[in-house]
């Protein structure tokens, strides 16, 4: 494929990488409260995760803790040990973005750059800071806003699946697309203060492998994520969780009350949404 279509693709990519940001219902908020600095105080407890077992009563306590591969098998007119290495690429690709808590949580993205080669890390470093913000491959990584949560413990839940299949691009070519499909957890608390939440990221997408001609594959990633609760802030790449006594900043929720679990339910977002508890 020439160096134009696979940028072109890639701009085509990233157009559909809008940031969702969800910010939470409270469930509370007709109990006596007084604001004070933009947080809300008063007869609530705003400590809503259990920080000795922090996954407690919610989806993630079934969940596991890693991105795990399938039994590699060929596909189309890509080998068994093509599609396994593909397969075990994007595993470092999720790793890389959503377990690494220097990325996640101080915006080191470098372990994810690493990870690209050729003409894929050329189209990333080139539209890094694009003047179009959908076309910016900075939505790539996931970083929150650095300083606004800690982790609490030292696990992250993972729900999802991979699977590999041959597919077309807009140009006729055919690639191998490894599909994403994952819920990702993480329970959160603001630095230094009683206030915290699980945070629930939603990720749909792919990482396609296109052969060079030699046998050996190029990684272009390609998905969007949902996020909750997250304050919707306009232009922002990085995410600002939403803490329980906190009220929503940015582009106000609308729509239904969706379910920050439901993968189903990330499909129909569209710019900010409610949700339930997480």
């Amino acid at each position: 494929m020439s160096p134009r279509k696979r940028a072109a693709l890639g701009a085509a990519a990233l157009t559909a990488l809008t940031l969702t940001g969800c910010a939470q219902v409270l469930e509370q908020a007709d109990r006596f409260l007084l604001e004070q600095g933009g947080h809300m105080v008063g007869a609530v407890d705003f400590d809503e995760v259990d920080r000795d077992d922090p996954f407690s009563g919610s989806p993630a306590a079934d969940y596991g803790v890693g991105f795990d591969t399938p039994e590699a098998a060929a596909e189309g007119d890509f080998t068994a040990e093509q599609v396994e290495w593909a397969q075990d690429r994007t595993q470092l690709f999720l790793e890389t973005v959503y377990l690494d808590t220097d990325a996640v949580f101080d915006e080191d993205n470098s372990e994810f750059t690493g990870l690209l080669t050729g003409q894929s890390l050329e189209w990333y470093m080139d539209n890094l800071g694009h003047e179009d913000p959908e076309l910016d491959s900075r939505h790539l990584p996931f970083n929150l806003t650095p300083g606004t949560a800690e982790l609490i413990g030292d696990e992250i839940r993972v729900d999802g699946r991979m699977w590999a299949e041959q597919a077309q691009d807009p140009y006729g070519q055919d690639y191998l697309a490894v599909r994403t499909e994952y819920v990702v957890v993480y329970p959160i608390a603001r630095p230094g203060a009683p206030v915290s939440t699980r945070l629930v990221v939603t990720h749909l997408g792919e990482v396609s492998f296109h052969d060079r001609g030699d046998g050996t594959l190029e990684a272009w990633p390609n998905w969007n994520r949902g996020v909750a609760p997250a304050h919707c802030l306009p232009d922002q790449f990085t995410f600002t969780p939403s803490f329980p006594d906190e009220r929503p900043e940015g582009e106000q929720p609308r729509g239904r009350t969706q379910d920050a679990y439901d993968l189903e339910d990330t499909r129909e977002w569209q710019g900010c949404a409610s949700v339930e508890g997480t």
